[in-house]
């Protein structure tokens, strides 16, 4: 700043901050206008800078909250991929043979096809089965596998509340 920039201002200040310009201006080896100058403009860019600030503490709350959103996502992601998991491996089993051509059936050919691959028979007496009849297949396995087949039918659903 040149003499033909500088403007004079003659203000009034408690005797503590007169206390507190004159040891900065002695800290710096300064005059004490410098030092006031120094200060006011200090002060005021720190007023300036309050809005820069604010925002940016706004930006990352915002960013804070959008990732734990994205990180329970991807919990219910991988929730909703391990019983996709277990389904397909649910899927591919052998749960019993078919009741005309004995052949082993899968609970994909059960619950999927509905009808044995080899034959093309229909598998729904199977699920249905007739009194006494000896359908030829692993309960067990079926049971399991319609567990896994309600589980991604309720991850079906669920995906769809979104």
């Amino acid at each position: 700043m040149t003499s033909s920039d500088a403007s004079s201002i003659y203000i009034r200040m408690p005797a503590d901050l007169k206390s507190a310009v004159d040891d900065h201006a002695k800290a710096r080896g300064s005059t004490v206008t410098g030092a006031a100058v120094d200060l006011l403009g200090r002060g005021l860019q720190a007023v300036a800078d309050e809005r820069s600030v604010a925002d940016l503490q706004a930006a990352l709350s915002r960013s804070v909250t959008e990732k734990a959103v994205v990180e329970a996502e991807l919990v219910t992601a991988r929730a909703q991929l391990a019983t996709l998991g277990n389904f397909v491996d649910r899927a591919g089993q052998r749960v019993g043979t078919c009741p005309s051509c004995r052949q082993p059936i899968s609970g994909a050919d059960v619950f999927a096809a509905s009808r044995c691959p080899a034959c093309g028979q229909p598998l729904t007496e199977l699920l249905a089965p007739k009194a006494n009849s000896a359908t030829g297949i692993d309960q067990r396995e079926l049971l399991l596998f319609a567990g896994a087949l309600g589980a991604l039918i309720g991850v079906a659903y669920l995906s769809t509340k979104k």
